[in-house]
């Protein structure tokens, strides 16, 4: 009897221990979360016929043409004939953008390819809109080719566009992953890093490359890869409301269209340069001059846009070797099917607005000149 208990006793505190490390990794996991969650605490979502949509100021020129929406009266007017009104929360990455998809507090984002790809891949978003065909860029500390990068230290972040051109650019040489010594990295700590000799080289996107050049004209450029960026909507929003879907990428086209002529591109930059300032709590150190060229070059001066080409989605296309990159990678499961991906992007929501452009206002613009303190424009 006393070794039965003994060994109930021994069973007993096993069992307790486990329970006590279930506990200490479930409340990390949800400390974690929670940290994650506590950077945009101060955030409203929802509310009555409330159309809640995430962007990105510190990356060009997506930021700017969410800036563009969030001060868009038109397009407040326009939906709230209709019972609707807009919010544009900033946030810091296109990842923090996607989960908040995910869990329905946001109707639509705007973001770069990587994360839009892997929304995508769900098969619940749907992206209408092609907001960037610009450029991901490896920058060193000193001139060096792509092949000089073997045995180097390179940061990049893990799974962006930035890494997909990376990997792309020593492929054509002939090198691997395995022959850098890849450092994983925030974007905004890379020209720091680099000028502090910590690393060799960084590949990342705008503006980061254009704010190191400026800060650092010793810095030289290795190569540069196409990156993408994109409006994407919740599938269920775009069913359940599609007027107000037609708006949002109205609201776009209109953005595009007051942004061509100089006074336009200058003030918008204005703004984004403002909201971009207040979310990273310190001076946004791009000029304006450098802003209007990447907004200009990686999005008025691109054909078409903001349509989405129909030769973006050919297999044969960019698009799809970064899908299949982040296959490899673990971003998007094995068995995600092309198709489905493909068919999470529509090439005729934005044509079709354009063609209704006396109906939906595109030629009337009137932006807002005031902000909100709590977040949230």
């Amino acid at each position: 009897m006393r070794t039965l208990m003994r060994c109930l006793a021994i069973a007993l505190l096993f069992s307790l221990c486990l329970c006590g490390c279930s506990r200490k990794e479930n409340d990390g996991g949800a400390a974690k979360e929670g940290a994650a969650a506590g950077r945009y605490a101060g955030y409203r979502f929802g509310g009555d016929e409330v159309i809640d949509l995430g962007s990105q100021p510190l990356t060009l020129p997506e930021g700017a043409v969410a800036e563009l929406i969030a001060r868009d009266s038109v397009l407040a007017s326009r939906l709230a004939s209709q019972g609707f009104s807009v919010r544009v929360h900033p946030f810091f990455k296109g990842k923090d953008i996607t989960e908040f998809l995910s869990s329905g507090k946001l109707q639509g984002g705007i973001f770069a390819d990587m994360p839009a790809l892997t929304a995508a891949a769900s098969g619940d978003f749907v992206c209408v809109g092609l907001l960037k065909q610009g450029f991901a860029t490896i920058v060193s500390g000193k001139p060096m080719l792509v092949r000089d990068l073997k045995g180097r230290r390179v940061a990049t972040g893990l799974g962006s566009a930035a890494h997909f051109t990376l990997l792309s650019a020593l492929q054509n040489e002939g090198l691997t992953e395995g022959d850098i010594k890849l450092v994983p990295m925030e974007i905004s700590e890379m020209p720091k890093a680099l000028a502090e000799g910590k690393i060799d080289a960084f590949s990342a996107w705008e503006p980061t490359p254009t704010l190191a050049f400026a800060a650092h004209p010793e810095f030289h450029m290795v190569h540069k890869g196409v990156s993408y960026g994109f409006l994407c909507l919740r599938r269920d929003f775009v069913r359940s409301h599609p007027d107000q879907a037609r708006e949002l990428a109205a609201a776009v086209v209109r953005a595009c269209a007051w942004m061509r002529p100089p006074h336009g591109l200058k003030q918008a930059a204005e703004w984004t340069a403002a909201s971009a300032a207040r979310l990273q709590g310190a001076p946004y150190q791009v000029t304006g001059q450098a802003m209007g060229n990447i907004i200009r070059n990686d999005l008025l001066n691109v054909p078409g846009a903001p349509r989405i080409p129909a030769t973006v989605l050919s297999e044969e296309g960019l698009l799809y070797r970064k899908f299949t990159f982040l296959k490899r990678t673990g971003n998007i499961p094995e068995s995600t099917p092309w198709a489905k991906v493909r068919g999470s992007f529509d090439t005729e929501m934005m044509r079709q607005v354009v063609a209704r452009g006396g109906q939906l206002a595109l030629q009337r613009f009137d932006y807002r000149n005031s902000d909100q303190s709590d977040g949230v424009k």
